[in-house]
């Protein structure tokens, strides 16, 4: 009888601790749930507080303007990307701040502008955004730096000599001469392709004569 009771708290107690674990991994289950929604509502929350229309860039996503791709906020080119929000409502992205001023000018149009800062990650308004300009790589080698707090710029100034604060005209200025110099270029391919053309057509008429 006594060996049977034995048994009966034995198994009782094993009972107990599995319930108990699978109480524990259940509320750690929970936990993580609620972590990931809570990171995914922030997240959410401040695009929303910026402009409900902001987007993040897809695996996918190439620039407007340049056709190469856009990097995500994980990246490390990813502090760089732009994207612009259009009349429509629609969202297009740039991989550098300069691609999207080039992009206004090509369309002829004033776009609702982002870019992200360049600690948080955060997209910003380009016109509330304190621009550093500085010896540092980007995807398309403008070398600006977006912050959302003037103490940040003025650490990442410490931090990277020669760097200075600039405004969005010194970025414009650049980006000008940039898509002047690549409107000249395809200008002087057209030209190129025509008389290559005009030169076989002449070749084909000697031929046949």
């Amino acid at each position: 009888m006594k060996k049977n009771l034995g048994i009966t708290v034995i198994l009782a107690a094993a009972l107990l601790a599995a319930c108990g674990q699978d109480g524990a991994k259940t509320k750690d289950a929970n936990n993580t749930n609620a972590t990931e929604k809570t990171e995914q509502t922030t997240n959410e929350a401040s695009l929303n507080k910026v402009n409900s229309k902001l987007q993040e860039p897809k695996e996918d996503t190439v620039c407007e303007f340049c056709n190469m791709k856009v990097y995500d906020a994980d990246h490390e080119m990813g502090a760089f990307s732009a994207q612009a929000i259009k009349e429509d409502g629609s969202t297009i992205f740039f991989d550098d701040a300069g691609c999207m001023l080039n992009q206004e000018r090509k369309d002829k149009v004033k776009y609702d502008k982002y870019v992200r800062d360049y600690n948080s990650k955060e997209w910003l308004k380009l016109d509330d955004a304190i621009i550093v300009k500085a010896d540092i790589k980007t995807p398309m080698n403008y070398g600006y730096a977006f912050f959302k707090e003037q103490e940040s710029a003025d650490a990442f100034i410490k931090e990277n000599t020669g760097a200075k604060v600039v405004k969005v005209s010194d970025i414009d200025d650049v980006a000008h001469e940039r898509y002047k110099k690549k409107m000249q270029k395809m200008k002087n391919n057209d030209s190129s392709d025509k008389m290559d053309m005009n030169m076989n057509n002449d070749d084909s008429e000697g031929h046949e004569k």
